[in-house]
Order: C-alpha cells, then structure tokens, then sequence
C-alpha cells in the first residue's frame, strides 16, 4: 500500500485509463541514464575506431555488444523486481482485504483493530475520532465501501479516488498532530473499497485528537468495537509520558535519613561500594545523594520518593495507598466465605515483595512431581519463580505519578488463575505483542529501577531486581518448562494486568476439547497454538516463545484460518489470531471461566453495575477477564433477569445494561 495516497492506484489505472502496460510502461530516473552512456560510449569509441586497424574495430563492437547485453540484462532484472512489487502490494492487499471481510462477517461485528464504514455519501466526520482513537491504542484498518448494517456487504463508492485523498487530507488537516496513514484503492468483490492503516502514534505524540474539539474533548481511545473519550486522568497520564518521568526522583517533604531502614541501606551501599572504587571514598550523605535516595549532599536532606520506596521504614506514612492488597477468592460459594485470606501488605518494596509471596505460598496447593533423576519434587502450583517477576514488575514499573499515588497494586488468587494489576499502563512505546522479546525494555522509574537491582531482599541474599530486561522472558521460561499456558498481559493507558492460568496448557479437558474439534493439527505446533487460542489470541512471536520457529510458527497459524478455527485481525505488521466464533458451536468445549462458582460472577456484575451499561469488550478490558468468559457471565445475568442487551446477538457493540435484582 502507497503513504499518503500517492502515486496511482488499481482504480486509476483500470478506471481513468493511462495506457501504461504492464511491463516496461514506466522507467525510474536512473534507468535512463545507464542507455545513454552506451549511447555516449558508442559515439566516442567510433570516433576512436576509425583510427584504428579492423582487428581494433572488431574487439570494439565485441565489447559494446557485451556491455549492451549486459545493461539489458540488468534493466530487465529492475522491470522485473518492479512488477513483482506491483503485483504484490496490489494482490497481497487485496487477499488481506478479503481475510479482514471475512472476519468481519464471521463474527457479526467489528473487532477492535478493524473499523468499517459505509461512507456511499461522502466521507463521515466520525472517521476523524477513529483516527484519533486507532493512534492513540494499537493502530486498526479503517474500510470504507462496507456496510456493517446489511452484514458488511459493499456498496457503490460514487469517487473512490477522492474518497482516498479526503481521507489523508483528514489525517493531516484534521487531527493533531497530523498523520502519516498508508492509503490505497482496491477491487473486492467487484466493487471499489478505501483501505487505509492507521499505524499506532509514538508515546511522545500521543494524544492524537481531533483539532476542532481541542485536546481534552478530541482524544479518544479504542474501547473493544468502539471509539470513547479519553478521560481527563487517561489524558494526564498519557501527557505525563511523553518524557521520561522523574516522579521517583521527586523530594518527600518531612522526610530524612532517619526515615531509612538502616541494615537494608547498609547492605546495598557495601554492594555498591565494592564495585564502585570512587563511591568507596565518599561519605555516606554523598553516596546517597548519587544514587538518588536523597535530594542533597547534606546529611539532613529530605529523601527522594524512589529512595522511601526501597528502604523506607514505613513508606505508607507518607503515601498511604503505595501498599499491595491481596485477596484470596473461596472456590465454593456455598460456603458462605467470600474470601479465604485478605490482607493488606505494607513496607518497603523489598517488605511488600516478601510478605506477599509468602501469604500467597501459605495459600497455594503444593503437587509432588518425579524429575528426570527419579527424586520427588514438591512444586506449588503456581510457579513462586514468576509470581515474584510479576509483583517486582508491578512495584516497580507501576506509576507513581500524583493522579494514581491513591492506587494500590493488587494480587488477586482464584481458583483457576492469579491476577496481578499495577497502576499505569506499558511505558515508552513498548506493546504487549513486543512483550518477552529480546532487548525490549522500557523503564518508567529509572532511579527506582536502579536501586532495587542494588537491594537485597530482606531475609536473603537475593536481589529484589536485575534491571536486565530479563523479568518477563523469566516468567514466560518458567511457564513454558512448566507446560502451564503463556502469562496474558493486558495493558491500558491506567493500568497494567498479568494473568497467570492454574491448569497446564494442555490438560485433559483442553486435550478432549481438541480432540472433539476433528481437526487437522499434525504436529505439536498445531495443538500448542489451539490450546493458546482457546485462552486467549494469538502472535507468531507468541507461539515462537514456546519453541516454534517463525516459518513453521506462520505456517500453523495459516492452516488453522484455512480449517476455519482461527481468523486473523489486523495487518501484516500488527496480525494476530483469536479462535473462531464457530468453533465453541463444534463439540462441548470446557470454558475454563464457565465451570467456576458464581461467586466469581460478581466480577463482572459489579462492573457494570459500576458502569450502568457497558459492551463485553468493555467489561473485559476492566475485568482482565477473557471477552467470552465475560460473555458467559453476561449470560448467566441475563437468566437471572439482572440485566438486559440492546443489540444484534453477536455483534460486538451490543450493550448490556444493569437493572438489578428483579423480583
């Protein structure tokens, strides 16, 4: 697809005529020059050549004829190269046109990447929103030419062309800041579609918003299947991390070293001072300044918030909400017990980190395994490894500016999975696909992150942090060797989730479950991505980190559309996979969320209870639930006559809207 809208189209060439042919119908600017220098080189050597002797004249024609051939032979190479990149911008984009139709119509509704207008008008002003919305998530196709009233069939486009061309002059004219979309013309179906991706905006241009509503009212985000404004906190939050934030570096009124748990300091300033010869002849009030625990050389100056948070005594006496909160839910709801354990973890980050894992031990079923030696093994069942990796995360990475200090991190335990939510999405243009790949880090609190990789746990001689980019790929190692399903991560502009699921990957139930789809599915790819599907999508760099190489990892996913059990969503560069609607019609397939007590339905209830009406997209995202346990739990509600639905059954801007308890 061309930026910008440039160059011409399928359309103008088959609609407006210009007589180009398909090949040789056009010569880049440095095609041409390379004849005329045979041109030139001809001229001189004749000239030359008729002060020669016949046998100079002979070896001169020889070798202008091999240089002839030899120029030809090259342009051919570049007329070829040409028309095979024509034939696959034009045939790619068309075959990814139709993949993103039949999802579409598959699903019944727009997934949350893919926007379709009808636009046979005119171009509607809500694209405007939607640009802003599509920049300011994970990018999305905008289709126009589509129907999504009469299930998404095509209508007549009256000027396609200028169609495209309003559309980028939107992009640039209409939004802040202006937009560089990728925008094309193609034939589908025997009708003419606009096709434009809108790629996600860089962190230090976000909001993206519509220049005529101003910032605080043109700003939107993709909401599921909609566009929705930006709150004034979400706006906040994104301005706040167009820079590299220095909130941990920020001086707590009140506070001095006295406020400092003094083993825990001395044991990182020993670190430190052993590999650091210049840090080994400062004093203390200059080694504390250096690093960031202090604002000021003095030995009474008041402490940073990122030194309070390592090696605070009581942090929480400053920044009450800085605590984790840990709930337990009771897998038997006829108990009566809501919850089994509900604490309130307070300290140093070091403190927190500690105390929560033990609690969560205390909590935790403990299996025996057999290793490959023979000898017996006690594994608790959530792997202790990447629980510690993901509540580091979440402690250390969280946001700490003043809009979210009244959030605390929360570690929630139910029976078939471990939530862990921080305040404060993914920073610095790093993506959730991205997460676990080599290299990819970003870190919002720098001088926090650099003490914690100095500070020792309190009751050991471990680090709290590596500060090595190596806490995510931990956990998704340690799962894999466990064969427990990859974490899911789930970030939004005000908070980041890891989920971690209780039963292996492929269990019993998910392995009859497969077995019940009759599919093909001939190696161990095959399964492994159909059980990842049936928790949750699925990346080519997803199946990857579980061992598949890329080609093979491509070529699974590609069987799997073919089979009908999974459809792609996106564009080449941002494509990634979620099972197919039809394929929970095909056998009895256990939802691992259905089979839970209705205890946990309250999860979602409260939701929108607290939202009054809200889609399941919307309900998931707040939820950290999957979107089609959220469906589950609506439908249960709406047995219950609790709420009701406006909408097509399938589609997925169908609201469910809270009426209480009916008698």
């Amino acid at each position: 697809m061309r930026l910008g809208g440039g160059g011409r189209s399928a359309y103008d060439e088959r609609v407006q005529g210009n007589g180009e042919c398909a090949v040789g119908g056009e010569y880049e600017q440095g095609d041409a020059p390379a004849v005329v220098i045979v041109e030139q080189a001809g001229e001189r050597h004749e000239n030359d050549a008729g002060e020669s002797d016949d046998d100079d004249h002979v070896e001169y024609w020889a070798s202008q004829l091999r240089t002839y051939f030899a120029l030809t032979s090259h342009l051919l190479r570049i007329l070829l190269v040409r028309v095979r990149s024509r034939w696959w911008d034009r045939n790619v984009g068309v075959e990814a046109v139709k993949e993103t139709l039949a999802v579409l119509r598959r699903m019944g509704g727009e997934p949350a990447r893919i926007e379709a207008k009808r636009a046979a008008g005119g171009m509607p002003k809500s694209v405007r929103e939607t640009l802003s919305a599509f920049s300011n998530t994970d990018g999305g196709t905008i289709l126009l030419g589509v129907d999504e009233a009469s299930g998404f069939s095509l209508v007549e486009l009256t000027d396609p062309p200028a169609l495209r061309d309003a559309l980028v002059q939107m992009s640039r004219d209409d939004i802040t800041p202006p937009l560089q979309i990728s925008v094309e013309v193609v034939e589908v179906e025997d009708r003419w579609l606009v096709v434009a991706e809108v790629p996600p905006a860089q962190a230090d241009q976000r909001p993206v918003y519509v220049t005529a509503q101003g910032i605080s009212g043109g700003s939107y985000l993709r909401g599921g299947d909609g566009d929705r404004h930006m709150t004034e906190a979400e706006i906040a939050l994104v301005m706040a991390a167009r820079t590299q934030p220095l909130y941990d570096r920020e001086v707590v009124d009140g506070t001095t070293v006295q406020d400092l748990d003094d083993e825990a300091l001395r044991r990182t300033l020993r670190r430190i001072r052993s590999g650091f010869p210049k840090l080994a002849q400062s004093d203390d009030a200059t080694v504390h300044f250096r690093l960031g625990i202090t604002a000021g050389r003095s030995a009474d100056a008041p402490l940073t918030l990122a030194g309070l948070l390592a090696y605070g005594q009581f942090p929480q006496q400053y920044f009450p909400q800085l605590m984790v909160s840990v709930v337990v839910h009771s897998p038997d709801s006829a108990s009566g017990t809501r919850f089994l354990d509900n604490q309130t973890i307070r300290g140093s980050i070091p403190e927190m980190i500690e105390t929560t894992l033990s609690m969560l031990r205390r909590n935790l079923a403990v299996r025996a395994v057999i290793s490959d030696r023979g000898s017996r093994i006690d594994e608790v069942e959530y792997p202790l490894e990447a629980v510690r990796e993901a509540l580091v995360n979440a402690l250390m990475h969280r946001d700490y500016s003043p809009v979210t200090r009244g959030t605390q991190v929360q570690v929630e335990l139910f029976p078939d999975r471990l939530v862990v939510r921080s305040p404060g999405g993914l920073y610095g243009g790093v993506t959730v696909d991205e997460l676990g790949e080599a290299g990819i880090s970003s870190s919002r609190n720098a001088v926090l992150a650099s003490l914690l990789a100095d500070t020792y746990l309190p009751s050991s001689n471990e680090l709290v942090a590596e500060n090595r980019s190596s806490g995510i790929p931990a956990m998704l190692a340690v799962a894999r060797s466990r064969g427990l399903p990859r974490p899911s991560f789930r970030s939004s502009i005000a908070s980041f989730m890891v989920t971690m699921a209780r039963s292996e990957l492929l269990n019993p139930e998910t392995r009859r479950w497969i077995a019940g789809l009759g599919a093909h599915l001939p190696t161990p790819a095959h399964q492994i991505a159909v059980a990842m599907l049936h928790e949750d999508y699925l990346t080519n760099e997803m199946l990857r980190q579980w061992g598949v190489d890329r080609v093979t990892a491509g070529q699974v996913l590609r069987d799997l559309v073919e089979q009908g059990l999974a459809l792609k969503e996106g564009g080449r560069r941002y494509a990634r996979y979620v099972l197919d609607p039809a394929v929970s019609g095909r056998s009895e397939a256990p939802d691992l969320f259905s089979a839970l007590p209705g205890e946990l339905t309250p999860d979602v209830g409260q939701a929108l209870k607290t939202r009054g009406e809200a889609t399941a997209g919307e309900l998931a995202e707040a939820t950290g639930l999957s979107r089609r346990a959220v469906q589950n739990h609506l439908r249960t509600m709406m047995e219950a006559g609790t709420i009701d639905a406006v909408g097509p059954t399938r589609s997925p801007k169908r609201r469910y809207r809270w009426i209480g308890i009916v008698d």
